[in-house]
């Protein structure tokens, strides 16, 4: 043990033992001296020990440590010059003496070991810078962390005989302060708790070092010792030359390695200094690396979780537009499997369509809708939702994608598309269909105005029957939206004879050729007819040229009525007819060919039809006029 100033070092020894009494005996006998003890109980707990505090001197008791030798022979290895002492059972001590590298002294009596300790310490060789730097990159290869890189290098120099002490300090340009970085502060006695500020002169040393970016070396330090820090401190402890190294890669800068020296370095010894310098600096570039690489990890564990457990579909593709990430959700859509879409082209699975964009083509995030399709051939409306994803340089080289099904918003949208497509029609349902009863019974009141015979009164009050009937019926699918209500069984001529009272059919002609029993709603499908029949009248009757209207049952009907197979119905007449061009669009009701429309007749004709489950078909009549043929569905 030595003295110096002021300032007591005392002797750090780890005693190595199983047993409670076996520790306690050796624990009174170094309490003798100034030794501050440590004690571990394994080989594991040992080696912890000798990795993160300083230590002196270690006591091994052989009887409790099975793998006594094995912790002597690292000890050797990895911690040279470190004096080793054994104590139990004389002959297993004095085996293990004999067989461990380097040296080992046997403790016979405990009482002993204070001065044994004492003077193995201070006759401790010195180590040479050679062992010191092999040591520590030895050390730094396996460190994983900021703090074992720190520990391996100012364990590895701080007092090897030649060196007092060695500590590094990260540089923070934004504060502009070199903050020392000590991982275990109570096992060091010099005063680093403390920061170096740069740039105002107060540290010229290290601003040097920073500033030109080589390293610094000042001797003797009584010439310098303000340019030094902890000069004063080095000083009285016997320190002769300062060495300041920059902690640097290509990429970053990380700090300084600062190096207290009890002599003046020599070239070779300044050359040994700057690999360690190196090593340092990757070993520090190392783990950033790696905890950089734990965080992109963890992130893309989150990633891959948080797109796992969306309920929408998602998937990445490549700048060929190869799918390379499809979460269960899209293939849960697609009744594919991960096996079945992965390396395989988007087409696979979307149908873009000409005016839609490609998935390879977006630039920013864009939302558009397409055809996802399924591995049974469905087609589902999605809106996909895509972004660019971009490399170090810029360049798009992946594309992310979300995908929604909207199939029950499309329905909802086709609904109220539909519902106002039939409010916007009303009001001028309602005037085209009563206009035929409205004109009738003006027509009868007139002669029976005229005539005064009061038999025309009653056609009168039929037409406005048949007017209340049909807003009780608008009013009815206004508010239900339905066309087709409670069903019964219907006759077709009846039917068709019925709605041909209710309209003006000047120089026209009805010809029944034969009937069936419909399922129907009868008002609805009375409406049906008396529009076939004013359409025909209006806007296919030749002017000054007789009319004729056929209705029939189509070729196949069976007597079980409306509803067997090619069952059906149909209106024709030997007018004008439809353009061929004009066929499939005459029942929207925005198609007009005239100033009163022949679009919305006929949409109610659609509406009617669609409402009992039949299909309607306009072709050509055998006559050269228009033919509606109505089937089940």
């Amino acid at each position: 043990m030595s003295q110096d100033g002021d300032t007591l070092e005392r002797t750090h020894v780890l005693c190595v033992s199983g047993d409670r009494q076996t520790r306690a005996l050796l624990t009174r006998s170094l309490a003798e001296g100034a030794v501050s003890v440590a004690i571990t109980t394994s080989y594991a707990d040992a080696i912890d020990r000798l990795e993160y505090d300083e230590i002196d001197s270690v006591v091994v008791d052989t009887d409790t440590i099975w793998n006594a030798s094995r912790l002597l022979e690292r000890l050797h290895h990895e911690w040279p010059g470190t004096p080793a002492f054994v104590y139990g059972e004389e002959k297993q001590a004095q085996r293990l003496s004999g067989e461990a590298p380097g040296h080992v002294t046997v403790v016979e009596d405990p009482d002993r070991l204070p001065s044994l300790v004492e003077r193995q310490v201070e006759a401790r060789p010195v180590i040479p810078l050679e062992t010191v730097v092999n040591q520590v990159k030895r050390r730094l290869a396996d460190a994983r962390s900021a703090g074992e890189i720190e520990r391996a290098v100012r364990e590895g120099f701080s007092g090897e005989g030649a060196y007092a002490f060695a500590w590094l300090g990260e540089y923070d340009p934004g504060e502009r302060e070199i903050i020392p970085w000590v991982t275990d502060r109570s096992a060091v006695d010099w005063p680093i708790h403390r920061s170096f500020s740069i740039g105002g002169g107060d540290h010229p040393l290290l601003e040097r070092a920073l500033k030109t970016g080589d390293s610094q070396v000042v001797s003797p330090l009584e010439d310098c010792v303000d340019d030094v820090p902890l000069g004063e401190t080095a000083l009285e402890r016997g320190v002769h030359t300062v060495s300041v190294s920059l902690l640097e890669t290509d990429e970053e800068r990380y700090g300084v390695f600062v190096l207290y020296a009890r002599h003046e370095l020599s070239e070779s010894e300044q050359t040994a200094i700057a690999s360690v310098t190196d090593t340092t600096s990757y070993a520090l570039e190392s783990v950033s690396i790696r905890g950089q690489v734990s965080q992109l990890s963890q992130s893309l564990n989150r990633y891959e979780r948080l797109v796992e457990a969306a309920d929408d579909g998602m998937y990445v593709v490549d700048s060929e537009g190869h799918f390379t990430t499809v979460n269960d959700a899209l293939l849960e859509m697609t009744e594919y499997s991960r096996e079945g879409v992965l390396g395989e082209h988007y087409t696979l699975l979307f149908d873009h369509g000409a005016s839609r964009p490609s998935i390879t083509a977006v630039e920013a995030s864009t939302t558009f809708e397409t055809q996802l399709e399924t591995k049974s051939g469905e087609r589902i409306p999605c809106e996909t939702q895509a972004a660019a994803v971009t490399d170090d340089v810029g360049d798009a080289n992946k594309t992310v994608g979300v995908v929604r099904d909207i199939t029950d918003r499309k329905r909802r949208e086709r609904q109220l598309r539909e519902q106002n497509e039939r409010l916007d029609a009303f009001a001028q349902i309602v005037s085209h269909d009563l206009r035929n009863p409205l004109g009738v019974a003006q027509g009868y009141l007139e002669l029976a105005v005229e005539s005064g015979e009061h038999a025309h009164l009653e056609q009168v009050s039929d037409g406005l029957d048949r007017m209340e009937t049909i807003i009780a019926d608008v009013l009815t699918v206004a508010r239900e939206g339905e066309w087709a209500g409670e069903l019964e069984t219907v006759d077709l001529q009846t039917l068709a004879e019925t709605a041909w009272e209710n309209v003006d059919a000047a120089n026209a002609t009805l010809v029944i050729e034969d009937s069936c029993q419909l399922e129907a709603d009868r008002s609805p499908v009375l409406r049906l007819f008396e529009n076939l029949f004013r359409n025909a009248i209006e806007h296919g009757q030749v002017e000054g040229e007789p009319l004729t209207i056929r209705v029939g049952v189509l070729n196949g009907y069976t007597e079980s009525g409306l509803g067997s197979d090619r069952a059906g119905f149909y209106v024709a007449d030997d007018g004008e007819g439809v353009p061929p061009g004009l066929r499939d669009e005459v029942f929207d009701s925005a198609v007009s060919t005239g100033t009163e429309g022949i679009g919305l007749g006929l949409w109610v004709v659609r509406e009617v039809a669609h409402g009992h489950g039949w299909s309607v078909l306009l072709t050509e009549s055998a006559d050269g006029g228009a033919r509606f043929e109505f089937e089940h569905e």
